[in-house]
């Protein structure tokens, strides 16, 4: 549910600040219910029998339209983009067979004709105040804002942690590149943490979806909090990953989707992991088995030193401690590396070489 961009796209529909959300709050307030049918064309479900009575506006939608048309007793119909009122106080014909759980007469023909039809359905209770949305088999009570923001907060918190957390353990790694020491549990670890953030942030999208553009602040927080994740990840891949799996040309795309979508609980496995990446091991190998990164992600954080060039590197000096064996002269013939991007290169090394013994 968290991934699918419709069910993303129905929340902002409703989000606070949209005129229909305005509509609907001032339909609870008035202590009046709703049913409202979305479609783009009313024409396929009156010639199925779908939408029956009821009269025709298809005037512009505005909330204080729909406002007006929920104190009649029947359905409203209006179209997909929220351009158009089709129909008010029509019926809504239900195929009985469809089994529900709920209880009160709008929500049943909401839950069927979501069923029925494929398209979405919004009731609004009278009696509960609340406002439910059901598409197909799937159905969502909308939340007040205060519970939203809480979810966020809360989320948020265990992000940051988590970004410590993901800092802490690259940092450690880069000492243990260059001491040739890394082993596949380290890559496993950062992997892990990296994809607890992005798995995390998939949530907090669709809780945003509810917020609409009250949630703008904490969007940017939250891009800062994931700022980098993704590419090192990806990175990490490039660097540790066996060919067999991601190809002589290193694309791990596929890989890291992959990864991102296994339905493993919290943390991820260490052995699937292994396995994922191309390690057929036993558990205790996992801290035994040191590996040799081919150098992307040092060589991707030197500044302007395209994915390109990046990748030649890696062809002519196979991996990271070739490149770091290698002279000025070495560097420049390379294919795409002239004097400049050399010395960028060179440079970079160097500065990571430093920063490395300041923290040793």
């Amino acid at each position: 549910m968290f991934n699918d961009e419709n069910v993303k796209n129905f929340l902002e529909m409703v989000a606070p600040g949209t005129s229909l959300r305005e509509a609907l709050d001032n339909i609870i307030r008035a202590d009046k219910g709703a049913l409202i049918f979305f479609v783009q064309d009313p024409q396929e479900y009156i010639e199925s029998g779908v939408i029956q009575g009821g009269f025709e506006l298809k005037c512009p939608f505005n909330q204080n339209r729909l406002y007006e048309l929920a104190k009649m007793d029947g359905a409203i119909v209006i179209s997909e983009d929220l351009k158009t009122i089709w129909y008010a106080n029509v019926q809504l014909a239900v195929d009985s067979s469809i089994p529900t759980n709920e209880t009160g007469t709008r929500h049943r023909t909401a839950e069927r004709i979501a069923m029925q039809t494929g398209k979405l359905i919004i009731s609004v209770s009278q009696r509960r105040k609340v406002i439910t949305l059901y598409r197909g088999n799937w159905k969502y009570m909308v939340n007040d804002v205060s519970v939203v923001v809480l979810q966020i907060n809360q989320s948020l918190r265990l992000m940051e942690r988590y970004r410590t957390n993901f800092d802490n353990a690259i940092s450690s790694i880069d000492l243990k590149e260059m001491e040739k020491r890394v082993t596949l549990f380290d890559v496993f670890e950062i992997v892990d943490r990296g994809v607890k953030m992005l798995r995390l942030s998939r949530d907090l999208s669709f809780y945003l979806s509810e917020l609409g553009n009250t949630g703008t602040f904490i969007k940017l927080h939250l891009d800062e909090l994931l700022n980098g994740v993704e590419d090192n990840l990806k990175l990490f891949l490039m660097d540790y990953a066996d060919e067999k799996v991601i190809g002589k040309d290193h694309d791990v795309e596929a890989l890291f989707e992959s990864i991102l979508s296994q339905k493993w609980d919290e943390n991820l496995d260490p052995l699937s992991f292994a396995n994922e990446i191309g390690y057929d091991i036993e558990e205790y190998q996992m801290f035994e088995m040191t590996l040799q990164p081919r150098g992307y992600r040092i060589l991707r954080n030197i500044p302007r030193i395209p994915i390109s060039v990046a990748h030649d590197v890696i062809k002519k000096f196979s991996d990271l401690y070739g490149l770091l064996d290698a002279s000025f002269e070495d560097l420049m013939s390379v294919d795409g590396i002239a004097e400049k991007r050399a010395t960028i290169i060179m440079s970079g090394i160097s500065s990571l070489k430093n920063r490395l013994n300041y923290i040793e």
